[in-house]
């Protein structure tokens, strides 16, 4: 005799299964700061785990909302095969922010994509000082 009830628990599991998954919410940054250089430009410094494949391409900004402005940090595929690895995909990139900016909400992305970190990092005042080699 057939158990009715044996589909619909697999069925059920599966459903939460894929449900925790697709649930999943984007890892934060590593490393995450945003200095300001000028009164028009910012150093972001961004860290996250991603493929030794990728290159982040030049930051994407949105119009500010109030003192917080989006950044997006797209990346790119490097090869056509790549190893399942994790690594630090690391980024530096001056950007223009120019006051009363004072927040930046940043997700960076697969190549096709799908936000694989995010964070939300004040701008601190260094005036320049944010470019000097740390000895």
């Amino acid at each position: 005799m057939r158990k009715p009830f044996a589909s619909i628990s697999l069925a059920l599991a599966a459903t939460l299964c894929c449900g925790a998954v697709l649930a999943q919410e984007a890892a934060s940054f590593t490393q995450l700061s945003a200095c300001r250089i000028d009164v028009e430009r910012v150093l972001l410094k961004a860290t996250f785990q991603g493929s030794p494949c990728w290159a982040v391409e030049p930051a994407q900004l949105a119009e500010p909302r109030g003192t917080t402005v989006a950044v997006h940090l797209p990346t790119l595929s490097t090869a056509e095969i790549c190893t399942m690895n994790i690594v630090p995909v690391s980024t530096e990139q001056v950007i223009e922010a120019p006051e009363p900016t004072s927040d930046l909400e940043v997700r960076a992305a697969t190549p096709q994509n799908d936000v694989m970190a995010r964070g939300l990092i004040e701008v601190s005042q260094g005036q320049g000082n944010c470019l000097e080699a740390k000895g």
